[in-house]
């Protein structure tokens, strides 16, 4: 327990303060993406730049995982490589073909992301502690800090699944 309460402090910290310190950098014009206030001249800002990509790319591949074992165990070859290739070429594929066709589909994520992973990461957790250890029956600091974090998660989900749907809108009106 103390070892992932240091780790979100300090994932906190970290993140806070890259933006902190972009917004003090580059005042008004910070981007959303801190590479892209990046000049793209130094070497520096290039190895920034190609290790941030790189990161995505890694990170699909152990996302994927799940859903292609998922689909290749459906198959009756599923032991075969060959087959196993097709079926994760043809979903890298489909996964593109989506990203292209949705001109908004950062924004579809994000109402995913506010909809959804706040409910699950965040919400859902404390409910069910609350409900497992049976806290909300005695009042106290601790009482108060999760309805705290769930207070805050539920804003975080209302004004992020708006901004995102209203951005999703407005693509719409504009396609």
């Amino acid at each position: 327990m103390f070892v992932l309460l240091v780790c979100f402090v300090l994932a906190t910290i970290s993140y806070g303060s890259t933006a902190v310190l972009g917004y003090l950098m580059f005042g008004q014009n910070v981007m959303s993406q801190v590479t892209l206030n990046l000049p793209t001249r130094p070497l520096s800002s290039k190895i920034a730049i190609y290790s941030t990509l790189i990161n995505p790319i890694t990170k699909y591949a152990i996302m994927v995982s799940p859903i292609t074992t998922a689909i290749e165990d459906t198959t009756p070859f599923c032991h075969s490589r060959p087959i196993s290739l097709l079926i994760r070429t043809i979903l890298v594929i489909n996964t593109v073909i989506v990203a292209l066709a949705i001109p908004f589909f950062g924004y579809v994520m994000a109402f995913i992301g506010s909809f959804l992973s706040i409910n699950i990461s965040i919400l859902f957790p404390c409910l069910c502690y609350l409900k497992i250890y049976r806290v909300h029956k005695l009042f106290g600091s601790e009482l108060i800090l999760i309805v705290a974090i769930l207070a805050m998660g539920f804003l975080v989900a209302v004004m992020g699944t708006y901004t995102s749907l209203r951005e999703i809108v407005k693509n719409l009106q504009h396609t």
